[in-house]
């Protein structure tokens, strides 16, 4: 398995890498590197939008999450599929019509306030530094699962691959990386359902145990209220997410970016369904895991066959990498864009710009790996934290205005 998955991971950052390169040939201005020259298609934009939701919160803690609690925390699917709707007719073309750069662009001209501007721009650094929190301690779980590796050297790799690339070429390289990520993820998971369904001896038999085992795996773990509340956050947060709405920007027009959102929930259908089974047949298997967030590598690397593990596995990791890509591009654009070009140097050129978000690029993936290594709760409880905050600062200014 171990010799298998270096392969594949090789393989897998050698066409990432390629991509980055193209893209950073292409990429000469501000515009290049924060909307991809408005370029991008509804096909590549729907996948650019699935992968960018579908993070460690899902591919470990959302599964974790079933692991622990069986099938009544898919209902929360509900929520942000809620709120993808709401921002496909409302929200999203709009935005894209005003055609800014960040959110705080917008925030800043329909509040006729500069000091609004700056001010979310620091609510964006902060709350998605909370979400780099989970996606680096998601990327420490898999490798002392897996490999016995120390959690940290794992974060640093993440950071130093990601925010490469990320340098490179910017959103027009995110982008093309995220569609290929989110192709790896929905073939991985569908191909990972079939071998856990026999090897728990199909659908009768692993809900028979399920049942035995806690007869709240297969029916209400979490009632109503937490279901609604979890939901509700998750659904007013990917309403108006900055992470997904400067994704608008980069698309070609007002239809491209609607048809893109149907296409991601497309996407996020297969993958909810797929991560619902498997974290029901991982309890099965392994009823007793000491940690949840392990529940999906442990999985991976013990039941699946090597080539279908190392997939799933680098699934994990693109979804990680994917995520992290946005956060670090949208809190970037928030500090050179919004704080530094705004206010220290609104004379600076593109290329001067450009290095500012780069350098600070750097900063913000550093930084949220200290919290990261305090392990301050599960990775869906850290996500779910990070969505109260995004829905609590950005819903009402946003869709209200």
């Amino acid at each position: 398995m171990t010799d298998t998955f270096v392969y594949v991971l090789v393989v897998y950052l050698a066409v990432i890498f390629a991509i980055a390169i193209w893209s950073a040939r292409h990429t000469k201005t501000e515009v290049d590197f924060l909307v991809a020259g408005r370029s991008i298609g509804p096909f590549v934009g729907g996948a650019v939008l699935a992968a960018t939701q579908i993070s460690a919160g899902t591919l470990v803690g959302t599964l974790g999450r079933h692991y622990l609690a069986g099938v009544s925390w898919w209902y929360v699917w509900l929520g942000v599929w809620a709120g993808w709707l709401v921002s496909a007719f409302y929200v999203a073309p709009k935005l894209r019509r005003f055609g800014a750069l960040t959110v705080p662009d917008y925030i800043a001209v329909r509040f006729g306030s500069e000091r609004a501007r700056a001010f979310a721009a620091i609510l964006i650094i902060v709350s998605y530094s909370i979400l780099l929190v989970a996606q680096f301690q998601a990327s420490g779980e898999i490798a002392q699962a897996i490999f016995g590796i120390r959690p940290v050297t794992a974060m640093l790799f993440l950071v130093a691959s990601t925010a490469l690339y990320t340098l490179m070429g910017g959103v027009r390289s995110s982008s093309y990386i995220d569609f290929l990520q989110a192709l790896i993820i929905v073939i991985a998971l569908v191909v990972a359902v079939p071998v856990l369904w026999r090897q728990v001896g199909g659908f009768g038999p692993s809900f028979a145990f399920l049942d035995a085992l806690d007869s709240r795996l297969l029916g209400w773990y979490y009632g109503p209220k937490e279901l609604i509340a979890a939901g509700a956050a998750f659904g007013l947060s990917i309403t108006v997410a900055p992470y997904e709405l400067t994704r608008f920007y980069s698309m070609r027009d007002e239809r491209t970016v609607k048809r893109a959102i149907f296409v991601s929930i497309g996407f996020q259908l297969v993958i909810g369904l797929s991560v619902l089974a498997l974290g029901l047949f991982t309890r099965v298997l392994f009823p007793n895991l000491g940690s949840i967030d392990q529940a999906s590598a442990i999985m991976a690397f013990e039941v699946l066959p090597p080539i279908v593990g190392s997939l799933l596995i680098i699934a994990m990791v693109s979804a990680i990498m994917s995520t992290v890509n946005s956060i670090l591009l949208v809190t970037g654009a928030s500090v050179a864009h919004d704080l530094y070009g705004k206010f220290l140097r609104p004379d600076a050129s593109d290329l001067h710009r450009i290095n500012v978000n780069r350098l600070a690029i750097v900063v913000l993936a550093v930084v949220p790996m200290i919290f990261a290594l305090q392990k301050l709760g599960d990775v869906q409880s850290i996500v779910v934290a990070q969505t109260k905050f995004i829905a609590s600062f950005f819903f009402v200014p946003v869709v209200f205005g």
